[in-house]
């Protein structure tokens, strides 16, 4: 088109005449849309507009697609909530944590090394602790989080120096335990001043650790139960006072375990005596302090079924204190001890609140069934609790989930599982009759079906692996007393492993298969170690050629199982192959 067409062409456009030709529609077009970016130019300067969004690029630029969750929009705030969870929480503790084995580590290597004297190392340890909780104070008004974290870090290598073996060979144990109840002192009042349940807990639990630690696992036992009592109730008191349900948990959960140690290691009975004086008023605390308060905290509702072990707790304390030895003397101490506690839980019911009186009477009950137990000695005495407990499960289910009811249940299981553990293990050397594995494996059965009606994935995963556990120990306790058991026992496990993974195969189930692998495992590590001593020669070459047979049609059956053929893995090899080729 020549220069006077066009410039007609452009005359007709200003003049709001459309031309015929397709190019002067073009050019039109392109000289309006000009003119429609300038005015929106104007006007995004009068009101300050946001500038437009850039045109989409084409298909063949556009970025992969992203797969977030259906239905799910992550706002720009979410994102980076998500991105300090996994990053600076994750940084922060494991660089604390590091710290603290560095401290650890540098203590040791320079006593192995010579590098420095005991003054300097010892020195250098207690800068660095201090030097963490200076810096979490200084960062308290800006990073709290990274307060908390330091400063827990501190106390705990402050704890950890004073419990080394270079502060103990230089300074002697009186010492290390002088500075240790220093530090507990300066840990609480520094819990106050911040304040943080985290270097309460750290305090808490760095304190009494410490203590044991110094005293090689038997420290003194008056000075001991002094230092436990102090701590712990600081640790409730200061619980009490910011409301933190998880610290007076762990205050009175670490009281526990401390304690029954601590009449573990006593041999006087002048030793005894405080023990027990202190295991009263942790019970008494146990028993009144979490009543305090709505029970509207998750760890707070935790705190009150801690007192169902109270009952438990107490026959193990009493039979260490007296020292009783027979059968019959523990089951007696059981059954008074279970008498008493529900005596004191209908005594002071007008001061708990209902669900603690009943986490005290679940605790009655438990001891008072493990009493019997323990005097009838026998498998059936535990297979009646079993059979209790599984019972329990579907009444706690029928009651709308009772917690109080199912952690009854979940003791009465846990106690019938670790005398069917220990009873199988023995009979693995001595042969049970045969009315002790039925017995056994009755209460194998009651722990699955009781797992099973509780109906949480979680109860049902972790106990499934306990049942599968519990029945390989019990197919060995049977099978290995038989002419070439070991093979037997090799050959079972052989085939409970092969029927979970197909299971997991066939379900689709990716973590059903991989226990099963774990069992193929398991026997062929025993097939490598036990039965190449304890098998003949002859037998041995069978249960191989058995076994590696089975393993050989497992492998051809699988992708059957899973839905993938033979065709589809061929024609997968062959697209790969001609990918390759490409």
């Amino acid at each position: 088109m020549s220069g006077g067409t066009r410039a007609a062409t452009g005359a007709n456009c200003h003049d709001g005449i459309v031309s015929d030709d397709p190019l002067a529609r073009l050019e039109e077009l392109e000289q309006r849309v000009r003119r429609l970016e300038a005015d929106l130019e104007q006007v995004h300067g009068r009101i300050d507009l946001p500038a437009p969004a850039p045109r989409p690029a084409t298909p063949s630029t556009l970025p992969p697609p992203a797969w977030p969750a259906p239905g799910l929009a992550r706002s720009p705030d979410l994102e980076r909530r998500t991105f300090e969870f996994d990053t600076e929480r994750a940084l922060k503790w494991g660089g604390v944590g590091l710290v603290v084995l560095a401290v650890g580590f540098a203590v040791s290597t320079a006593i192995s090394r010579g590098w420095i004297g005991p003054g300097l190392q010892l020195g250098g340890a207690v800068t660095i602790s201090v030097a963490l909780i200076a810096t979490g104070l200084r960062l308290q008004s800006t990073r709290p989080a990274w307060t908390h974290a330091l400063c827990a870090g501190g106390v705990l290598a402050l704890f950890t120096t004073a419990a080394s073996n270079l502060f103990i060979d230089e300074a002697g144990d009186d010492a290390a335990f002088v500075f240790t109840a220093v530090v507990g002192l300066a840990g609480y009042a520094l819990t106050w001043r911040i304040p943080s349940e985290w270097v309460g807990a750290a305090t808490l639990l760095g304190g009494i650790v410490g203590w044991f630690v110094i005293g090689d696992g038997e420290p003194p036992a008056l000075t001991s139960v002094v230092a436990i009592v102090g701590v712990v109730a600081m640790g409730i008191a200061m619980a009490l006072a910011q409301g933190w349900f998880a610290l007076r948990f762990l205050a009175h959960g670490a009281g526990l375990i401390a304690l029954l140690a601590l009449a573990d290691v006593s041999d006087r009975t002048i030793e005894h005596m405080p023990v027990v004086v202190a295991a009263i008023l942790l019970t008494a605390s146990l028993v009144r302090v979490p009543s305090i308060g709505d029970l509207s905290s998750a760890w707070q509702q935790l705190d009150v079924q801690l007192a169902a072990l109270a009952g438990p707790w107490a026959l193990g304390i009493v039979s260490i204190s007296a020292d009783l030895d027979s059968d019959t003397s523990v089951g007696v101490a059981a059954i008074a001890i279970a008498v008493g506690a529900a005596i004191v839980a209908f005594s002071v019911r007008p001061w708990l609140v209902p669900a603690h009186h009943v986490s005290l009477l679940i605790g009655a009950s438990v001891t008072l069934s493990i009493g019997f137990a323990i005097l009838l000695s026998t498998a059936v005495a535990f297979t009646a609790l079993a059979v209790q407990g599984a019972g329990l499960v579907v009444l706690g289910r029928a009651l709308g989930d009772s917690v109080r009811v199912l952690i009854n249940a979940a003791v009465l299981l846990a106690v019938s599982a670790g005398f069917v553990m220990v009873a199988m293990t023995e009979a693995w050397d001595d042969d049970a009759p045969a009315g002790d594995d039925v017995a056994h494996l009755v209460i194998i059965a009651a722990v699955a079906v009781a797992a099973w009606q509780t109906g949480q994935v979680i109860v049902q995963q972790i106990t499934s692996l306990a049942v599968l556990a519990l029945t390989l120990v019990w197919l060995g306790s049977v099978l290995v007393h038989l002419p070439q058991g070991q093979a037997a026992v090799s050959i079972s496990w052989a085939v409970v492993g092969t029927a979970v993974l197909v299971a997991g195969a066939v379900r689709k189930r990716a973590d059903v298969g991989g226990v099963g692998l774990a069992v193929l495992a398991i026997t062929v590590g025993k097939l490598l170690t036990v039965d190449l001593q304890e098998v003949d020669a002859l037998w041995r070459a069978g249960l191989f050629l058995v076994v590696g047979l089975g393993f050989l049609r497992l492998g051809f059956l699988l992708p059957r199982l899973t839905g993938t053929d033979d065709a589809d893995t061929q024609r997968g090899d062959v697209d790969l192959a001609d990918r390759q080729r490409a």
